[in-house]
């Protein structure tokens, strides 16, 4: 049996902006402000701190915040990046004004989706359900129902402990230190006649050097020391026990190839350092919280002073495994009885992830207007809470108005 792992969570400061008051969602995944670790039984929670060296209130990195974000002209310049500053002007595209520069891997999938529909969740985050009350579009008890499910999941082997965080820095320090822990994890796994398993690891990078920087969460990844086998595994909850449309199995197989992408740059060393910290607007050279060194230190990576030496221990680290990734598999749980699973496994297809990614850039650097659903896929409209209102719907209806007229 597998000892239980410590992930650690970042706890934010409560005197936020009220934009901030929902927790942000990452791939699907309502996020808990706080990080994990693991360390016997025990969950421990420290005090937050009312010193700020640099308020994380100004952080507008979460997916959330970012996805519902207006415009950028409506985010204080202070809190732009530096590069951003500069192209405020000439920015005004998906990426910049929904995303900051930054997709979740989710994105990818809702964009394959339909893009209509992606657009439309930007620009209308909110909707009147039937009740006359208003709720946020991803506020289904399905989708809740799900989210309980990954937690679950992930405690099963996993030990939350939140972190006192005082700056950005601070917090993005957790998030490599929950990536170290994984990989070190795995290099030290000495348990040969078993898999190693981790979950909920943090993942980022600009696949194949490209203008889209992603980041996520990767559900599960497992390595096999018998047959050096490592495998990334996507959680997937199902309402029932129907197969998923071709159409659904195909946007769950390309996150799970973006996962895997990703994953198998970051343990080639194919990561950009400067464009980590750019990106994600941080100083490399600050100095982290003493509550952050210390769990450092008791994790026994006692040379950590600062962002970038978190950031190069974790590719020195990654650069040690013993192999890239050789499975990717989606593993379908039945909401109402988590025992019942579906699994499935796939090939990687990179010349498939490549077109998609380069048709994919073109509507989040405003090249192209957002397109909708085909003919043969107007199925997905009976589930979306903007058809009444879908301008792309409406065209297309009109066009196969307009073809039976000429026909009869």
């Amino acid at each position: 049996m597998h000892q239980r792992q410590i992930i650690f969570q970042s706890v934010l400061p409560n005197q936020l902006d009220p934009a901030r008051f929902s927790k942000p969602i990452i791939d699907g995944i309502e996020q808990p402000l706080t990080i994990t670790s693991m360390n016997g039984e025990c969950t421990v929670q420290l005090p937050l701190s009312s010193k700020i060296n640099r308020p994380i209130k100004d952080d507008f990195d979460d997916d959330e915040l970012v996805a519902y974000a207006e415009n950028l002209e409506n985010i204080p310049e202070k809190i732009l990046l530096k590069e951003d500053r500069k192209k405020k002007d000439i920015e005004n595209n998906p990426l910049y004004k929904y995303r900051h520069g930054i997709l979740s891997v989710s994105d990818i999938s809702s964009q394959i989706w339909c893009e209509q529909q992606l657009t439309y969740k930007f620009l209308y985050p909110f909707i009147l359900n039937d009740d006359g009350e208003i709720k946020r579009v991803d506020d289904k008890i399905h989708m809740l129902r799900g989210t309980s499910l990954h937690l679950d999941r992930e405690l099963e082997i996993q030990i939350k402990v939140s972190i006192q965080c005082q700056t950005r820095e601070d917090s993005y320090g957790i998030r490599l230190l929950n990536m170290i822990q994984a990989i070190h994890g795995l290099l030290t796994w000495n348990k040969h006649d078993q898999p190693y398993i981790t979950r909920e690891m943090p993942i980022f990078g600009n696949m194949y050097g490209g203008k889209l920087y992603f980041r996520g969460i990767i559900d599960e990844i497992n390595y096999d020391p018998r047959t050096n086998q490592l495998e990334v595994v996507e959680f997937k909850t199902r309402a029932s026990k129907t197969t998923p449309k071709p159409q659904q199995t195909y946007t769950h197989k390309i996150q799970v190839n973006i996962y895997r992408t990703l994953l198998d740059e970051l343990i080639q060393g194919q990561v950009d350092k400067t464009l980590y910290f750019q990106r994600f607007n941080l100083e490399p050279t600050t100095i982290l919280s003493d509550s952050i060194l210390n769990q450092y230190n008791q994790c026994g990576f006692t040379q950590i002073n600062t962002l970038e030496n978190a950031f190069d221990l974790l590719i020195k680290l990654a650069f040690q495994m013993p192999t890239i990734t050789t499975n990717g598999a989606i593993e379908y749980i039945l909401q109402s009885d988590p025992t019942w699973k579906n699994r499935k496994e796939f090939d990687r297809d990179e010349n498939n992830l490549k077109e998609l990614l380069i048709k994919s850039e073109g509507y989040w650097l405003g090249k192209r207007e957002a397109e909708g659903v085909d003919i043969e896929d107007a199925y997905k409209c009976q589930w979306c809470d903007y058809k009444e209102m879908c301008t792309w719907r409406e065209e297309k209806s009109n066009e196969f108005s307009r073809k039976k007229r000429r026909i009869n």
